[in-house]
């Protein structure tokens, strides 16, 4: 993470210094398939599974994740003194950035740019 972190806080500065626009939004995805394998992992513990207790549980447990271990991430990319937008910042789960990920996969999927299918 760090040199993907220092990439876009190097192209950050230098179109802020020649005088261009410019935002680096910084967001995490504590929703992502990583955190997804940790949720189920403490499930499968308990001999469940995420379809049995299903989406909004589920959706509810990524929220306590993040609650507990989300800012972690954060606070570590800010101790490298990165020049992102705090105040602006974002998680997945977010109810305005969910929406915006829906409208992008539905967009991609109506041009035929991915598809939906069991596996890759």
């Amino acid at each position: 993470h760090a040199v993907f972190l220092a990439i876009q806080d190097l192209l950050s500065r230098f179109h802020r210094m020649i005088g261009d626009w410019t935002l680096w939004y910084p967001g995490t995805d504590h929703a992502g398939i990583a955190t997804q394998m940790i949720i189920e992992k403490e499930l499968a513990k308990k001999n469940l599974t995420r379809e049995m207790i299903g989406r909004k549980k589920f959706e509810d447990l990524a929220w306590e994740w993040k609650q507990s271990r989300g800012s972690r991430i954060s606070h570590q990319v800010r101790s490298l003194g990165s020049s992102a937008d705090y105040t602006r910042e974002r998680f997945t789960l977010d109810v305005n950035m969910s929406k915006a990920v829906v409208e992008a996969f539905k967009r991609l999927y109506a041009k035929g740019l991915i598809y939906r299918d069991e596996r890759l």
